[in-house]
């Protein structure tokens, strides 16, 4: 802190002559500069601000409030928190069916672009196909599911929906 006061006052200082000089009603150069006084400052190392290369973002990695559209027509809602390590994805999440109980699921995936495709698990035996597609601030994705009988080539006319909002 001293430093930096003593550094401001030292160009304070110098503004200051440079002005007064710059500013001399005087039309005849003296044949000797004035005496003038100033604070000595020791000289201080050139800071050079730098610039850090951007971390690597890894756009699916968080938690996600995920709701999605049952095959009887209810809407599911789950917290699903996902890990992006490269291109891969995964997470592990719960959910409670009315009248059933509560399940566990995962899902395993691959990035493209906003992308990212892949398999679905839930401890109740159903296990599909799902695509989701990332907005572009990055903070909410839509998307579609099929379960697995059905090729996974079916999912692109799957009318059931898998939304998710970051938290």
């Amino acid at each position: 802190m001293k430093k930096s006061l003593v550094i401001i006052l030292a160009g304070i200082i110098c503004v200051l002559l440079f002005a007064a000089g710059c500013t001399s009603s005087s039309t005849t150069n003296p044949a000797t500069p004035a005496a003038t006084t100033a604070a000595t400052v020791a000289s201080q190392p050139e800071i050079t601000a730098t610039t850090a290369p951007a971390p690597q973002t890894l756009p699916w990695s968080g938690t996600w409030n995920t709701t999605w559209l049952e095959k009887d027509g209810n809407l599911t809602v789950s917290i699903i928190p996902l890990t992006q390590a490269g291109t891969k994805v995964s997470g592990n999440y719960n959910y409670t069916y009315p009248k059933e109980g509560t399940f566990t699921g995962s899902l395993n995936a691959t990035v493209q672009g906003n992308t990212l495709a892949g398999t679905y698990s839930e401890s109740d035996n159903d296990v599909g196909y799902f695509v989701f597609e990332l907005s572009e601030n990055k903070n909410s994705f839509k998307g579609r599911w099929i379960h697995a009988p059905a090729n996974q080539s079916a999912l692109a006319n799957s009318t059931f929906f898998w939304n998710g909002v970051r938290q």
